[in-house]
């Protein structure tokens, strides 16, 4: 199932090579801003950044969260347009804002609580501070593994709101932990040539696309498990699913591809 999924996220990102290139731009031009922002109310108020970062990230958080729209169009082989992403915008504002300020709170507390169980170990020793800056550093983790569904599962499902997407995302993490860690590995060497594209490719947005065809290839697991209900109780048997099976039409609507079809598109 993975090699599937590998290859048609790289097929769905080479097509939109220059959509996803345009819509990088957007979060590249917030993240410039909020650089200027955070310098400007540094000099006002040595406490107004951290309330600065907080919104800017919030607001670059909302840009990326606005443009799941498109990744589901991409994972779904439908065409992405900039009219999508911006009427988008308009109905997802509050639920962007929302997780953006989520996760830049949550990674402050993060931050100031592992600074000082690691500072009172340093300072007297003990393995309890040790241990609960350990399990802090593994919830974090964790946090990381199980988010990367949520901006995909409040597009590819309907009627979920925040807190939905939130029980939701930790649910796939811990039903499917291994694939988690293989699509956020593939995300970090995706982040990994996105510096050293500066951002422009495959950018944010193609860490968004990957999470988005990862996570609608995996749903197919669960329509199977609501008509074979017999396997809900045996985790043995969760592991059979006929993926072949389940993944015959995208396979068929992807279609062969040869290297020459990525460098001739044309031919």
């Amino acid at each position: 199932m993975f090699k599937f999924f590998f290859k048609k996220n790289f097929c769905d990102g080479w097509d939109n090579f220059f959509f996803i290139v345009l819509s990088n731009l957007i979060p590249i031009a917030l993240t410039i801003g909020a650089f200027f922002a955070v310098k400007f109310t540094s000099a006002v108020n040595q406490y107004l950044p951290n309330v600065t970062v907080a919104l800017c990230f919030a607001v670059i958080t909302l840009s990326v969260f606005s443009w799941g729209a498109n990744a589901a169009a991409l994972a779904d082989f439908e065409t992405p347009t900039f009219s999508n992403y911006f009427s988008t915008l308009k109905y997802v504002w509050k639920i962007g804002l929302l997780y953006g300020l989520f996760l830049a709170v949550a990674m402050f507390i993060l931050r100031v609580a592992v600074a000082y169980y690691l500072s009172f170990y340093l300072k007297n020793g003990g393995y309890l501070y040790l241990i609960i800056t350990a399990l802090l550093c593994w919830f974090a983790i964790i946090c990381v593994l199980a988010l990367q569904w949520f901006i995909p599962l409040y597009f590819l499902q309907d009627d979920n709101g925040f807190i939905k997407c939130l029980k939701k995302s930790f649910i796939i993490f811990f039903d499917n932990a291994g694939f988690s860690v293989e699509v956020f590995l593939l995300n970090v060497l995706i982040l990994a040539l996105t510096f050293i594209t500066v951002g422009i490719f495959p950018g944010v947005n193609g860490v968004l696309l990957s999470c988005t065809n990862a996570l609608r290839l995996r749903l197919y697991k669960y329509d199977w498990l609501e008509e074979h209900p017999e396997f809900l109780t045996d985790r043995d048997k969760r592991s059979e699913v006929p993926w072949d099976e389940l993944l015959a039409d995208d396979m068929e609507s992807l279609g062969e591809r040869k290297l020459s079809s990525f460098i001739f598109p044309w031919k």
